[in-house]
């Protein structure tokens, strides 16, 4: 035991030392991705500014003049540097952003997923001009083009890509560039013998601070990188929608279940019972012979309402948690699957549950289209998210048909089932604890899909 609380100890020493430079590392990496765009800005900005007013720097006249052309040099100005911004919005806007959200997957364990509009596909008429959904063009070059750029503009992601550049170069940026510039300055001014302690106190604020600047990010990052107010509203009363609508085939199928199964059994029980409290008088062996099969009857009634229980919330999940019911699932599935897991403890019984019949979907699936000999479960938790990973070696080609969300494959032949709506329905069942799915399944396979939920242990 004294060995086991020294290696903690131990432990714990060494991450306090590393944070600092874990710290630094993430603030040098969050200044260059939020910084890169205002920084050429201004740049170009001042640059701008110096050549345009040096044209009357020397020249006079009435101060009606000198103001017309200060207007005029400084619209010049800002039209040059709006120039350059649109171009590296254009350019780097998109992967910057995307860049930063893996940062806070990574980091912090928060998944922010946007909702950029798909690109319009460019169609070649009949007449030899070419149709980008906007207009028509003579090449397919300039077609493409303009799609782009009208895509660019009428997406609403896009546009709160440039409101998170503008506040994260208020914000973010100078947060997570403070410990670095205090590191810098506190080095700069120790390398001076006269002021060699005011460096030293200068070079311990920014280490002292590292561990911290780059956090901003959790508290500006999650609020502007995902989709807009009004997308993200849309998604929620479609996921509400969907979630009643799932709510009501339940419990559609419970009744069904319970008025065709145990129902009627238990109806035909009393009815047995009843004939033979008329019969035991009269003819005991028939009496016998009715409440035996009436005892039967009732030994079927009660594992059809254990089998409708065990749909519902399998015992073993209830009871060994997530990692032992993907094992029984996989020792009931119809072909071989191997199941690895690193979760140190349970998570929330909801995400348990969420996580679980995805799994138990994916290969159910696998087995009834995936047309698979083998597949892999995969389960692991770091950086607050817990992962499930379902990979198979059948004709792969999948898709998730007719979601609506960018970047998100899926498929009619294969794991999804018909259309895709299997993958769909896992896809929702993420989203309603903030969790997403991903699939990677070129023709000819294989397939692997991938769930994850953030959330504790």
């Amino acid at each position: 035991m004294p060995g086991y609380m020294r290696s903690v100890h131990l432990a714990s020493r060494l991450r306090w030392l590393a944070a600092p430079a874990v710290g630094l590392y993430r603030s040098a990496v969050l200044t260059v991705v939020t910084g890169l765009i205002p920084v050429i800005a201004a740049v170009v900005g001042y640059f701008s500014v110096r050549a345009a007013f040096s044209w009357s720097a020397h020249s006079h006249g009435s101060l009606a003049v000198l103001v017309l052309a200060h207007a005029g040099e400084l619209l010049s100005a800002l039209t040059w540097t709006g120039l350059a911004v649109w171009i590296m919005l254009q350019l780097a806007g998109r992967p910057l952003c995307q860049a930063t959200r893996r940062l806070s997957r990574d980091w912090l364990g928060i998944a922010i997923e946007p909702r950029y509009h798909r690109a319009v596909p460019v169609t070649r008429m009949t007449t030899g001009f070419w149709w980008n959904g906007y207009e028509y063009h003579r090449s397919e070059r300039t077609a493409r083009r303009q799609a782009r750029l009208a895509s660019w503009y009428r997406d609403p992601q896009a546009r709160q890509d440039i409101l998170w550049f503008a506040v994260a170069g208020a914000t973010v940026l100078p947060a997570a560039a403070m410990p670095l510039l205090f590191l810098m300055a506190g080095i700069l001014e120790a390398l001076m013998p006269t002021r060699a302690w005011y460096g030293v106190a200068l070079g311990i604020a920014g280490i002292a601070a590292s561990p911290f600047g780059w956090r901003v990010l959790e508290v500006i990052g999650p609020a502007l990188l995902g989709p807009p107010p009004q997308q993200r509203i849309a998604a929620l009363e479609s996921l509400q929608a969907d979630m009643t609508r799932s709510q009501a085939t339940e419990l559609e199928r419970i009744e069904r279940a319970l008025h065709d199964g145990a129902q009627a059994r238990l109806i035909a029980l009393g009815m047995a019972m009843g004939a033979a409290e008329n019969l035991i008088d009269v003819n005991p062996a028939a009496a016998k012979a009715l409440l035996a099969e009436a005892r039967a009857s009732s030994a079927t009634a009660l594992e059809e309402l254990r089998a409708l229980v065990h749909g519902i919330n399998p015992p073993v999940l209830a009871e060994r948690g997530l990692v032992d019911a993907v094992r029984a699932l996989a020792l009931d599935a119809p072909l071989p699957v191997a199941v690895t897991a690193a979760v140190p403890s349970r998570p929330e019984r909801p995400v348990e549950s969420a996580l679980y019949y995805a799994i138990s979907e994916c290969l159910a699936n696998v087995a009834k289209h995936g047309h698979a000999t083998k597949a892999t479960v995969e389960l692991a938790y770091a950086s607050r998210c817990l992962r499930a990973t379902v990979t198979d070696d059948g004709l792969g080609g999948a898709v998730v048909a007719g979601t609506g969300v960018p970047g998100v494959p899926g498929s009619p032949g294969g794991p999804g089932g018909s259309g895709g709506s299997g993958l769909r329905g896992i896809q929702r069942r993420m989203a309603a604890f903030g969790g997403w799915l991903t699939v990677d399944s070129p023709a000819g396979g294989p397939t692997r899909i991938t769930m994850a939920v953030p959330c504790g242990l």
